[in-house]
């Protein structure tokens, strides 16, 4: 048995650690990681539930709920007591904790998001994940700490939070830079030795809110639309009234969309519902002598509010998709992209086209930021996007021929930096697409140096919570109601298996074999 084992770990003790010397305790530590994942999938194979109370953030009482025991005898499933499923959801947070700290001893460099966000009665929490790029060129996201903030909370509380969970997790030094929703923290962060960047989810809605703000006819048109979706969804007479008409014109039975007019994906979302029901809407509002109905030319200012944000939501669903987070080299790419349509909507005749447009001063001088440009640079996606100025060139060049100086180590000494970054210069731009993380998997000797520049700046993401829900509504609201659900006691471990659940949940290695370590090791 012995043997079978070590055969097993011989394929990982020849490859090199990223400091360039073979590393037996490399291969070592790796099978540590893959015995962790194989331990977290038996327990969840063994008991199945607990995979669907982690995945959809339930509540650990939920098995004994009488839905829940009605539905496991049918299926003639052994319910499980609630104290079985407590006990058990604490084992897997202990083996997922040993994993993450494993995989964070073994980077350099790591980014930090913080979110905050509010339960349904109004307490405030804030979500802090790490993301790391492993020696096999994996971008990783771990959830770290959820914790309860006081109810007038300021930046300097949330640096204090982020402080102590750095200091419990011991990547205080490898802490690079913050992505946060947090506004007015930018000198706190800066005094820590981190950099900051603000949400670009956040940004967006800070640039819409902005332009509303600046004009108030765009302002009440809004509230407006607010206030009719508020009224049918309030008015149990006129929601029946509304379905009648929707029959009688043709129009699908589809109730309206509420929103508060604060974030533009949902205010997106309202519009268009009451633009496809606009007619339906008229008809009920005239008849019952409202006078909240729109008037055919507000009709069409929504359409031209419509047509802009849908430039936002358009621009959002062409990035990474396939991930949870979008890289942080997405962004000046991204507001390029939304100038452009902007401008062009300008053009033919939409004013809050222009408007919109003016608000993006909001996201600041993106080009002068270090850790924007050098990411942008270094995604072969979207390098020519900060590269194509000769100016900027020569900057962006200097800045990171100093950070290739600064990546030296033993038996890795920096020799032609300048050829090394003009062979990556000239190589071919890849498709959007194209995973950026994947051109730099494999670098040779001379190319290190720049390689290890690459994984620090392709670390960041640019919000603070997941890309899926920041950019999708309905499971904004869905993750909004099952955090809000869960008991605060149990809140930090809940959210901590959610977030990391994706990470453990496969045991294949990085050779693409299965390794069954509880066979090999006689466990």
């Amino acid at each position: 048995m012995l043997r079978r084992a070590t055969f097993v770990h011989n394929s990982t003790r020849r490859r090199y650690s990223p400091y360039g010397r073979a590393d037996r305790q490399w291969g070592h530590s790796e099978s540590v990681q893959n015995l962790k994942k194989a331990e977290w999938d038996r327990v969840v194979q063994q008991h199945p539930v607990l995979g669907l109370i982690i995945s959809g953030l339930l509540p650990h009482t939920f098995v004994g709920e009488p839905g829940f025991l009605q539905f496991f005898q049918s299926i003639k499933y052994n319910c499980l007591p609630t104290n079985f499923i407590l006990s058990n959801l604490k084992t897997l947070h202990i083996i997922s904790t040993g994993f993450v700290q494993d995989q964070l001893e073994r980077v350099n460099n790591v980014a930090l998001s913080c979110e905050l966000w509010k339960t349904t009665t109004n307490k405030t929490y804030m979500t802090t994940t790490c993301h790391l790029i492993d020696d096999a060129w994996t971008q990783m996201s771990f959830v770290l700490e959820t914790t309860p903030l006081p109810e007038a909370y300021t930046p300097k509380n949330v640096v204090v939070q982020l402080l102590k969970i750095a200091q419990k997790w011991k990547i205080k030094s490898k802490i690079k830079v913050v992505i946060t929703n947090v506004d007015g923290i930018k000198r706190e962060i800066k005094n820590c030795g981190w950099e900051y960047i603000p949400c670009f989810a956040h940004t967006l809605d800070v640039v819409f809110r902005a332009t509303l703000e600046a004009s108030s006819d765009w302002k009440e048109l809004a509230q407006r639309c607010c206030c009719i979706a508020q009224y049918f969804s309030q008015n149990v007479e006129a929601q029946a009234q509304l379905k009648e008409a929707q029959t009688k014109l043709w129009l699908s039975p589809d109730n309206l969309i509420e929103s508060n007019a604060d974030r533009w994906l949902s205010t997106l979302k309202m519009l268009e519902r009451i633009t496809e029901q606009h007619k339906a809407i008229r008809e009920v509002l005239i008849s019952s002598n409202n006078d909240l109905f729109l008037t055919e030319s507000e009709n069409e200012d929504i359409k031209k509010a419509i047509a802009c944000l849908k430039v936002f939501q358009g621009v959002m669903t062409a990035a990474d998709t396939a991930k949870r987070y979008h890289l942080l080299s997405n962004v000046i790419p991204q507001v390029e992209d939304m100038k452009q349509k902007l401008s062009e909507l300008e053009l033919s005749g939409n004013e809050f086209a222009k408007e919109l447009a003016e608000s993006f001063i909001h996201f600041g001088e993106i080009k002068e930021n270090d850790w924007l440009t050098l990411s942008t640079a270094l995604d072969v996606r979207y390098r020519d996007n900060v590269l194509s100025d000769r100016v900027n060139l020569t900057c962006i060049k200097i800045k990171i021929r100093g950070e290739m100086l600064e990546t030296r180590v033993s038996l890795r000494q920096p020799n032609n930096l300048d050829e090394a970054l003009n062979r990556y210069l000239n190589k071919e731009i890849l498709r959007r697409d194209w995973d950026p993380h994947a051109f730099w998997k494999f670098p040779k000797d001379e190319d290190w140096h720049l390689s290890e520049v690459a994984r620090k700046y392709l670390t960041a993401v640019s919000t603070a919570m997941p890309a899926d829900v920041a950019f999708d509504t309905e499971k904004a609201s869905l993750v909004a109601s099952r955090r809000s659900s869960l008991d605060p006691q149990h809140l930090n471990m809940m959210l901590f298996l959610n977030g990391n659940s994706f990470e453990l949940s496969a045991t294949k290695s990085r050779e693409g074999e299965i390794y069954n370590l509880f066979e090999v090791l006689n466990i």
